[in-house]
């Protein structure tokens, strides 16, 4: 009789510690942090189209280095896989001393002078899905592909002109910003290393697309008013460092 009620006492017992396992197994999993936001600044490096520097090709942004600011939030669904909303924004002033070489190149009488008061003023809000990969129990890289609705202000950009041989003939012409947008994608990833309730984010973004440029005004060279229409391929690569915060 005994035994049988040692017997029951341990298998009750048991039963009591794998209850407690699994109870504290699943307080655990509902306290680990699952969702951070973070706001991370750094340069804007335009590439191919976006920084081409040839008056005689019209896919030429003439896009200086910037700067680039970004800001996500991300929920993670399991243990290495989630969704990430990232806004993305980039400033990226005219090359002056490549269009205006350019310019004097095509009109070798002619001294010539820019000023840019607007520079390529690009960004997007992108959502998509986010694969993180555990380096150590503070560090992981996160690796992510988004897409969504990207827009641009091209440049506002002022010539001024003097013939080299006759300097009373000044000429002054401009370029009327203009807005577009489209669909565009970012493809990258990140670092993160929890401190506390804080992360440390180091970050390399790829962002692309292609915005066509309507009703793009100014002045030609001839001081003849225009409207034209434009397409622009604009992608550039950023690395931003910044911090998040887990929610």
């Amino acid at each position: 009789m005994y035994f049988l009620i040692d017997l029951t006492k341990r298998k009750i017992m048991k039963k009591l510690i794998i209850l407690l396992l699994f109870v504290s197994q699943l307080v655990y999993g509902q306290g680990v942090s699952r969702q951070y936001v973070g706001l991370s600044i750094g340069p804007s490096i335009p590439l191919s189209d976006f920084s081409k520097s040839l008056l005689n090709d019209s896919t030429s942004g003439f896009a200086k280095t910037g700067l680039a600011l970004s800001f996500n939030y991300a929920y993670r669904l399991s243990h290495n896989f989630g969704i990430q909303l990232l806004i993305n924004y980039s400033s990226n002033a005219i090359n002056n001393s490549k269009y205006k070489n350019q310019l004097e190149t095509a009109h070798p009488n002619y001294g010539v002078s820019i000023e840019s008061t607007k520079n390529w003023s690009s960004g997007g809000i992108f959502l998509g899905p986010y694969l993180r990969f555990p380096i150590t129990r503070a560090l992981s890289l996160d690796v992510r592909a988004l897409g969504g609705y990207f827009g641009s202000y091209s440049p506002n950009v002022t010539i001024r002109t003097t013939n080299l041989n006759d300097l009373n003939d000044k000429g002054e012409y401009y370029i009327v910003s203009s807005r577009a947008s489209n669909f565009g994608y970012l493809l990258g990833g990140g670092f993160k290393y929890r401190l506390g309730s804080y992360y440390i984010l180091l970050n390399g973004d790829y962002i692309n697309s292609t915005l066509k440029f309507k009703d793009a005004s100014g002045w030609d060279w001839d001081g003849e008013p225009y409207s034209t229409t434009f397409n622009q391929k604009i992608n550039y690569f950023t690395v931003t460092g910044g911090v998040g915060y887990i929610l």
